[in-house]
């Protein structure tokens, strides 16, 4: 079988395409973007949990809580993945950095973000509620392969 012989280059274009930090050579003893998530459908993403959101799981309607947030988050940022769970959001974001240069000082950013949303007024067919989200707490763990 025809093969084309490697002369350059390493593995950097094909694990880890979002990612500008030169070549990985051979003679590297530690893979540098080892534990780093490539997405390779787009741009390098950002993973949030939005917790104690208590009831969250039903605010997904028109004009809910999680269209208030997710709003407000989108100002400065993109939402690419969403999972609305019992008591808590899952998000992926991007750009990089959108809300701080590592992953301590976006969380309290974003975390900020929600609670500063106060108690949220909704409206759904002329009855208007309030849902809490002044106790939201926000953590960014990174992408994380889905243990069983």
């Amino acid at each position: 079988m025809a093969s084309i012989p490697l002369v350059s280059g390493g593995s950097q274009p094909v694990f880890s395409i979002d990612t500008r930090n030169g070549p990985q050579l051979a003679a590297n003893v530690a893979y540098t973007p080892a534990a780093t998530p490539t997405n390779f459908a787009g741009p390098a993403l950002e993973f949030y949990q939005i917790g104690n959101l208590v009831g969250i799981q039903n605010q997904a309607q028109v004009n809910g809580a999680v269209q208030v947030i997710d709003q407000s988050l989108q100002q400065y940022c993109t939402i690419a993945i969403q999972q609305v769970n019992t008591n808590s959001i899952s998000i992926a974001t991007y750009p990089l950095g959108a809300f701080g240069a590592n992953a301590t000082v976006s969380a309290a950013a974003v975390q900020a973000l929600v609670v500063g949303l106060g108690n949220i007024q909704i409206t759904n067919g002329g009855v208007t509620t309030g849902f809490s989200a002044t106790g939201a707490e926000v953590t960014n763990l990174g992408f994380k392969l889905a243990a069983s």
